[in-house]
C-alpha cells in the first residue's frame, strides 16, 4: 500500500500551533504581577447583617495603596469589624473571644469598627495597604467569629476560591481541526490502500481457476 502524503500537512499545522502557543505564553509572562505598581486608591465596601458573615468574605489590595474601607449595616445585629495587622496569621475555632481581644491589644489592628444595630449605618476608614501577605478580619462579638464571621484581605496576594479554569475558544477550534485532520488522514489511507490493493490483485487464471465467462445471449438465468 502506498503511503498517504497528508502527514507533512499535519506536521506543518502542529508546528504553527506550537509557535503560536509559545508566543501566547510569552505575552502572558510579559504581564507579570511582579512589575512595579504605582500607588493607587482602593475603595472597598463590606456589608454585615443578621447573618454571621462578612460580604464579601475576601478582597484584594496592592501593597502601598491607599485603602478606603466602608462597612455598612444591613441588619439589626451588633458586630465589630477588626482587621489584623499581622500578615499570614489566622485564628482558629478553638480561639475564644478573650483570645481575640488579647491578640488585638498586643497587635493594634489596621482598621476597627464598632458596628451598631442600626440598619443603613455606614462607617468609613482610610489606611495604607500593608506589605505583601494575607490579613484576617474578624468580628469580636462573643460567638460571632466561631459561627464563621471572618474573612481575608490579600495585599498583593490572591485570596478566596480559585477561579474556574477556562479554555479559550480558539483552543477548541485548533484541537477540533487537528482531530479532523487525523481522522481524514486515516480515512484517506484506508481508501487509497483499498484501491492500490485492488489494482494489484492476482487475476483468477493466475491462481489456477478458470476465468468466469459471461453467459451466451438468450441463456435463461438460473432460478433463485
Amino acid at each position: 500500500m502506498k503511503p498517504v502524503s497528508v502527514l507533512p500537512l499535519v506536521a506543518a499545522i502542529l508546528l504553527v500551533i506550537s509557535l503560536w502557543g509559545s508566543t501566547g505564553v510569552a505575552a502572558v509572562r510579559g504581564a507579570s504581577p511582579a512589575e512595579a505598581h504605582a500607588a493607587a486608591t482602593d475603595s472597598i465596601t463590606i456589608t454585615v447583617s443578621s447573618a454571621f458573615a462578612f460580604d464579601p468574605s475576601s478582597f484584594e489590595v496592592n501593597p502601598g495603596d491607599t485603602v478606603t474601607l466602608t462597612v455598612e449595616q444591613l441588619g439589626d445585629v451588633q458586630h465589630t469589624f477588626t482587621l489584623s495587622s499581622v500578615a499570614n496569621f489566622s485564628f482558629t475555632n478553638s480561639n475564644s473571644t478573650a483570645d481575640l481581644t488579647s491578640f488585638f491589644a498586643a497587635h493594634p489592628p489596621l482598621a476597627y469598627f464598632q458596628i451598631n444595630a442600626t440598619p443603613g449605618e455606614k462607617q468609613t476608614v482610610t489606611f495604607k495597604a500593608p506589605p505583601l501577605g494575607v490579613y484576617e478580619y474578624v468580628c469580636e462579638v462573643p460567638g460571632h467569629f466561631q459561627l464563621g464571621m471572618w474573612g481575608d484581605m490579600g495585599s498583593g496576594v490572591a485570596v478566596g476560591p480559585p477561579p474556574a479554569p477556562t479554555i479559550p475558544v480558539v483552543l477548541y477550534v485548533i484541537t477540533g481541526g487537528i482531530a479532523g485532520l487525523v481522522v481524514l488522514a486515516v480515512i484517506l489511507g484506508f481508501v487509497v490502500g483499498k484501491r492500490e490493493g485492488a489494482k494489484h490483485e492476482m487475476p483468477p487464471e493466475r491462481l489456477g481457476y478458470p476465468e468466469p465467462k459471461p453467459p451466451a445471449p438468450g441463456t435463461p438465468l438460473p432460478p433463485r
